[in-house]
């Protein structure tokens, strides 16, 4: 698994294959998928996460990156207001770390995207429904991860353009 720049992302894609976008939560990762030529994003699934997940959620993870023909990943990377690191961030850049260590991932590309307050923004979306607990929980997560791969398509498209 290697991290690269947008650009170099952009390049890789060009030879075909999805985009996997992750929403790194404390609890859950959200996850929101692209279509082949990355034009649109569709939520996909959320993943629960702890210390005895991590072996399991790789596992997970390497199936869809197979079963998807997943080129890239995109992980949400929530910096501070300040721009800063915070707590989060840290745990998002340790995730990325144990999926790198696995080993399962040796030709994926990734890039962290910056998805301050996405979940906020997707929480004041759906604010009005009824939707409660657990249920609205995993909504937000995937529309989370959905979000973060929406964004990066229109840099995608703003790259097709130039």
């Amino acid at each position: 698994m290697e991290l690269v720049s947008l650009k170099q992302l952009f390049q890789r894609l060009s030879s075909g294959g999805r985009l996997l976008g992750l929403d790194v939560g404390s609890r859950n990762i959200g996850l929101a998928v692209s279509d082949p030529k990355c034009r649109i994003a569709s939520p996909h699934s959320v993943m629960y996460r702890s210390n005895t997940t991590t072996l399991k959620n790789i596992s997970r993870l390497e199936s869809l990156v197979q079963e998807m023909n997943i080129t890239g990943l995109v992980i949400g990377y929530p910096l501070e207001l300040t721009g800063f690191q915070g707590k989060q961030g840290a745990q998002v850049k340790l995730f990325a770390k144990e999926l790198q260590m696995s080993g399962r991932f040796p030709n994926l590309a990734y890039v962290y995207w910056d998805e301050r307050l996405t979940s906020v923004a997707v929480t004041n979306v759906i604010g009005s429904m009824d939707i409660t607990g657990r249920r609205r929980k995993n909504i937000v997560d995937k529309m989370s991860a959905l979000c973060i791969l929406q964004v990066l398509g229109g840099f995608f498209k703003s790259l097709l353009a130039q």
